[in-house]
């Protein structure tokens, strides 16, 4: 008796799933996200995160061809998740969306967090996105973020959905292991106002060089849109604090992921004491 699995065909609907998701492209459950390659798996399983389906490439995890480490993670991984899909190397170059494709693929259900699921302490740091559209620099600012010791993060007015590829994988992560809410402009002010946040702007019309603010307390950066800036209502708040970066050759700014990562950084060293 062949004791082998039964391969999904390259033209499952199972396939064609997968590969819609990892194009952007998920009309079947927006709460699902899509990560290619193994790397998601630890931070999957440590925070406990519903694993909705794995792909994997047969051969190579049990055809001696995988290191004996990554095909144990990969076995872990299979006895949480609700669906797992053996497939060919060929199925794993249909999924993806570029040369060299991985040898898994995972889905699995963005943790949702609420204003009472965050925990306050007194000296934290978050970064509020307000109507980014690049999904790549949302990533690329939630690891910063995390990187820089930051509780959570915030999104408003938003443009790009927290489960799109580019986002999943600029983020290394970041996008489902951080809070993030998901507020509209009023509610997160009200919220930041009432649990008594310190709002930062990054915004080139301050004076106020970004080294020079506080560290302590309750902090949240406030960072714009890559063409249009922070939205006006910022500016109104008596307790807001702009702060600029200084341009010290002929460009007149900073990526919007840069610039973030540099005031978070700098806020969040100063807190856990080591600048």
């Amino acid at each position: 008796m062949d004791s082998r699995p039964q391969l999904i065909g390259i033209n499952a609907p199972e396939i064609k799933d997968a590969r819609d998701m990892l194009a952007g492209k998920n009309r079947r459950d927006p709460s699902l996200f899509i990560c290619e390659g193994l790397w998601a798996a630890e931070k999957l399983l440590e925070r406990g995160i519903s694993v909705e389906a794995v792909y994997y490439d047969n051969d190579f995890f049990f055809g001696g061809r995988a290191p004996a480490a990554e095909t144990a993670l990969l076995s872990r991984l299979c006895a949480r998740a609700a669906n797992v899909y053996p497939v060919s190397a060929k199925a794993c170059a249909r999924i993806s969306d570029r040369d060299g494709a991985d040898n898994c693929f995972i889905i699995a259900r963005m943790p949702a967090t609420r204003p009472e699921d965050i925990k306050l302490a007194d000296d934290m740091l978050a970064i509020v996105m307000d109507g980014q559209e690049q999904p790549g620099n949302i990533g690329a600012i939630l690891r910063s973020l995390d990187a820089a010791g930051g509780a959570f993060a915030a999104l408003t007015n938003r443009r790009v959905k927290l489960t799109h590829p580019r986002l999943i994988r600029a983020s290394l992560g970041s996008a489902f292991t951080l809070p993030v809410l998901d507020l509209p402009i009023d509610e997160l002010i009200a919220w930041l106002r009432a649990n008594r946040f310190r709002i930062v702007l990054t915004d080139l019309t301050a004076s106020r060089n970004f080294c020079d603010i506080p560290a302590s307390g309750r902090v949240a950066v406030v960072a714009g849109n890559e063409h249009t800036g922070i939205s006006p209502v910022w500016r109104t708040l008596p307790e807001a604090e702009p702060v600029i970066i200084p341009m010290l050759g002929s460009v007149e700014s900073l990526n919007v992921g840069f610039a973030s990562t540099l005031v978070a950084y700098n806020i969040g060293l100063r807190q856990k004491g080591l600048m």
